[in-house]
């Protein structure tokens, strides 16, 4: 009598945990092209209030793609800061996102194509560009000074979507400076991203590829997207 009702207890905190995961979390990597904003959005805020499920049941989807291959309808390009996981602050899990992640988070031709594998090989239908509050690169760009080895690569890639905000903003405060400027980067990507391939552009206007924009607060955990 006592193991019973020790055991129902259990069963029944478990039970609607296990539902949840069943019937969200294994059909992440399927979402639909006109929910992928809201879905996003929703696993934001399960990680932002400390909700996240995902990363709790993840051995069946190792499995499931390790035997069947993958089939992501989101792909993310971001910054390669380590505070921006973008499998974690969507409360997404394996398989489920195609990322390509690089310090300031732009476009290159590696890069370009890859979405493009994803888009012609995987059946990606989404591509969203994150930025974040804080970035170091974005930063580095904006102060202009001399920087070491092969890192003037970065914010020479990074220079052309964000050069207005030196004249547009000028008298503004170095803090609200670069949050105009992580703005800015994010919408120039989405267009380069779409102005350098053929293969996106025609996906795009064939209404089977969408792009977005986005800005993750690294204090708040919370993501704001772009209009």
């Amino acid at each position: 009598m006592e193991m019973r009702c020790y055991q129902y207890p259990m069963q029944k905190l478990l039970l609607p945990l296990m539902t949840v995961l069943a019937t969200t979390s294994l059909t992440w990597s399927e979402v639909k092209m006109e929910g992928a904003k809201a879905t996003l959005e929703k696993g934001n805020q399960r990680f932002a209030d400390g909700k996240a499920v995902a990363h709790n049941w993840q051995k069946g989807m190792v499995a499931k793609t390790g035997s069947l291959g993958q089939t992501p309808s989101v792909a993310v390009l971001t910054c390669a800061d380590s505070r921006t996981p973008p499998e974690v602050i969507f409360d997404f899990g394996v398989g489920d996102l195609f990322v390509c992640r690089n310090a300031g988070g732009f476009d290159t031709p590696e890069v370009n194509a890859t979405f493009e594998y994803g888009v012609a090989a995987l059946g990606v239908h989404t591509i969203l560009v994150l930025g974040h509050s804080k970035c170091g690169a974005v930063t580095a760009t904006l102060e202009g000074k001399p920087v070491p080895g092969n890192i003037s690569l970065l914010t020479k890639a990074l220079q052309p979507g964000i050069e207005k905000i030196y004249k547009e903003h000028s008298d503004l405060s170095k803090e609200d400076q670069l949050n105009h400027a992580v703005d800015a980067l994010v919408r120039y990507q989405m267009v380069e991203l779409i102005k350098n391939s053929v293969l996106l552009q025609k996906a795009k206007a064939d209404g089977k590829l969408q792009v977005m924009g986005a800005v993750y607060d690294v204090e708040t955990g919370r993501v704001r997207f772009l209009e």
